[in-house]
């Protein structure tokens, strides 16, 4: 089978799994143009979804070279399933020091949390500057994504999560994406595995009720309860912006999206599957905050 990526952050809205062999899968990433944080840890996770299958990988890369190049400069050649073939123009493997704009794909594990929360801290805090209390909510709604995908979303395939930050000079204004995609039983099953929502029968409905506040599906004594969790994502970080969420999961999705005025969620089906659940946040600077970060840089 074929999963095709073309155009502009193709995993941002559907990729179709196409072909009539079902005992391999290519990554067809040749009319790629444009990916973002969500398309490099989503590659990364669909790739070692196939691998635990028994299925071959091939990574068809780009055709436009400058796309080729930050697959690799991002880490998603490194982090392919060790037997995976790579087929087309291989670009040389050059990089310098972007720590304080990016951060490559990575895999997640319970173990490694605390070390990976260390390295997006100064990545986050550098980027809004001065404007501290814009920077600790968007760090804290990025370590809930992570602690989300290392608490309900482990399995021997792992998670794997990306950032990059735009200053808005040559792409679509300033802002901060970070997503982890996790391979693991998705949210509608995690969730039933609480008996207060054993009911759950499509991922749409699980997904929305688990970005509420003290929803879980541990069960038992204090561990039956949490705190906002996901909801807070959102709400802190829309104080300081516009902020945008989007968790999928199985053949559902929920947006949310926030500004210091208004926050709105919506659920649909989604026309592909999605192994497991996968998270990606976008947050706009106010205009204030992005004047005073615009003349740091």
């Amino acid at each position: 089978m074929d999963l095709i990526l073309a155009g502009d952050m193709p995993l941002a809205s559907a990729a179709f799994l196409s072909g009539q062999d079902p005992d391999r899968l290519v990554i067809d990433a040749t009319a790629l143009a444009f990916a973002c944080p969500l398309d490099l840890a989503g590659i990364v996770a669909w790739a070692h979804w196939a691998s635990s299958h028994s299925l071959p990988v091939t990574l068809n890369l780009p055709h436009d070279q400058a796309t080729a190049a930050y697959l690799q400069r991002m880490d998603v050649l490194r982090h392919l399933p060790s037997r995976s073939r790579i087929v087309g123009r291989l670009p040389p493997d050059t990089r310098n020091d972007q720590t304080g704009s990016l951060l490559e794909v990575t895999a997640l594990n319970p173990g490694n949390v605390d070390d990976l929360s260390e390295r997006l801290g100064p990545l986050v805090m550098g980027f809004y500057g001065e404007d501290t209390e814009a920077g600790a909510a968007v760090l804290r709604a990025c370590g809930e994504l992570i602690s989300n995908a290392a608490e309900h979303g482990p399995s021997e395939r792992g998670a794997f999560m990306a950032a990059q930050l735009h200053t808005g000079t040559t792409t679509d204004g300033t802002r901060l994406e970070f997503a982890v995609c996790d391979t693991g039983i998705g949210v509608m099953n995690h969730l039933r595995q609480n008996p207060k929502y054993a009911h759950y029968t499509q991922d749409k409905y699980a997904i929305a009720r688990a970005t509420k506040a003290g929803v879980t599906g541990v069960t038992g004594g204090r561990n039956d309860k949490r705190g906002n969790g996901l909801w807070d994502v959102v709400t802190d970080a829309r104080k300081f912006g516009e902020a945008s969420l989007q968790i999928r999961s199985g053949k559902g999705e929920v947006r949310v999206h926030g500004t210091p005025d208004m926050l709105k969620l919506t659920s649909s089906d989604r026309p592909d599957q999605t192994a497991g659940t996968w998270a990606w946040l976008t947050h706009r600077l106010s205009p204030a905050s992005k004047t005073m970060i615009q003349s740091r840089k």
